[in-house]
């Protein structure tokens, strides 16, 4: 009898972490210390990065005029397309959800690809969460319609870019081969489609230009200015 009982209160001693560990399945979102964030995942650590990258990116926004005022869910899922075919994350405005690829899932696609090679896979993964960040913050923010897709990939890209390391960013600069200056008729919907990570290092240079900057970006979410190649 007492070696059982002794045998049991060992199990339970050791099944008690876990219980601090994980949660349940069907546990509600958990919130971020950033106020309004909630992500969807029963994993901690998962939990603890997706809400550190956004904490961290947070200022960067913010001095770019893009402002966190609604909430926002962040979910995972092991596929993810668009209208172009797999990607890495998605943003619903109706939802107001962000959905992004688990980090097994992302590393996997990442590996597939051969347009961001340059980029690790785990610094690849932290920008993703930030880009799709700031197409949420654009909904909430933007004035009016928003008909030109390239205006805003224009500043989701140019924060992703913003937002790698030194190295990273001109190793990739030079996988890419641009260079500044940038006009904006380069920067249109055609070049979005065909080769994002130019655009998307394109947007970074002239953003990074004397008299662009989050200036610019105002400009776009305004609609004071377009990428679209034929504005009316």
């Amino acid at each position: 009898m007492t070696s059982g009982m002794g045998r049991l209160l060992l199990v339970a001693l050791v099944a008690m972490p876990c219980l601090f560990t994980f949660l349940p399945a069907n546990a509600a979102p958990l919130a971020c210390g950033t106020p309004l964030v909630r992500v969807d995942t029963v994993d901690r650590a998962l939990h603890a990065r997706i809400c550190e990258i956004v904490a961290s990116a947070l200022p960067l926004l913010e001095n770019c005029h893009l402002k966190l005022t609604k909430p926002v869910t962040i979910i995972f899922s092991d596929d993810l397309e668009n209208a172009h075919g797999p990607c890495f994350g998605l943003f619903h405005p109706g939802k107001k959800q962000m959905e992004l690829l688990t980090p097994k899932a992302f590393a996997q696609a990442h590996d597939k690809s051969d347009s961001w090679g340059a980029i690790p896979v785990a610094e690849h993964f932290d920008v993703i969460v930030v880009h799709e960040f700031v197409h949420a913050l654009v909904d909430q923010t933007a004035r009016g319609e928003r008909n030109c897709t390239a205006d805003e990939e224009y500043i989701a890209y140019a924060m992703q870019i913003e937002s790698l390391s030194e190295t990273t960013r001109s190793a990739l600069l030079e996988d890419v081969d641009a260079s500044p200056p940038i006009s904006l008729e380069e920067l249109n919907p055609i070049l979005l489609g065909f080769a994002p990570p130019r655009f998307a290092v394109k947007s970074w240079l002239h953003f990074s230009e004397p008299g662009n900057g989050c200036d610019f970006i105002q400009k776009l979410m305004r609609g004071d200015v377009t990428l679209w190649l034929y504005p009316e």
